[in-house]
């Protein structure tokens, strides 16, 4: 083509921003479409979870009636293990203590999730709690994981901050009860 200097034809112009508008209309309409498919889509997944909210709401108010059981059922394995860690730290470990305490341990670690909510409201959480108490011990979140986390219970009894942990886990549990029973 030979460039004279004179202006674009008038229907080429209109020709280019009529293809440009109409492509960037296309693109609008594209994004508009997918978006509006996104929305239905997530309210559609959300509508088919609401059977199973349902569901877990009515679960949590007969775990809310629950609660108080189970956690009378805490109280008295929390006051086991700590009568046996009191009695292994003044008469020495035993083979059936150290059973004992296996067998708590157990039982408080399929237990524990299920009152911890309650319970730590009412913790006063220390630096020293998240330090595990023996070596190769997991870290525990609270003073109360910090009395059954540990697989021996030599090294809980023989841990500085054991008797400190026992007082406030004790008296979370204690106010923790009482709000219970008002």
């Amino acid at each position: 083509m030979i460039r004279v200097g004179l202006p674009t034809p008038m229907l080429l112009r209109l020709r280019l921003r009529a293809h440009l508008a109409a492509n960037r209309l296309s693109r609008q309409t594209q994004d508009i479409r997918t978006g509006v498919l996104a929305t239905i889509n997530n309210d559609l997944a959300v509508i088919r979870r609401i059977p199973r909210l349902l569901t877990r709401h009515a679960e949590s108010v007969t775990q809310t009636e629950d609660i108080g059981a189970m956690l009378e059922e805490f109280d008295n394995q929390y006051q086991n293990l700590v009568d046996l860690l009191c009695w292994s730290a003044k008469d020495g470990v035993h083979t059936s203590q150290a059973a004992r305490y296996h067998e708590l341990r157990q039982w408080f670690i399929e237990h524990y999730e299920s009152v911890r909510p309650v319970l730590i409201e009412q913790l006063k959480t220390e630096p020293d709690d998240f330090v595990p108490v023996g070596n190769g011990a997991r870290r525990s979140r609270d003073a109360f994981e910090s009395l059954f986390l540990p697989e021996h219970v030599e090294s809980i009894i023989n841990s500085e901050n054991v008797i400190t942990r026992i007082m406030r886990t004790r008296t979370a549990l204690d106010v923790c009860r009482e709000a219970m029973d008002n």
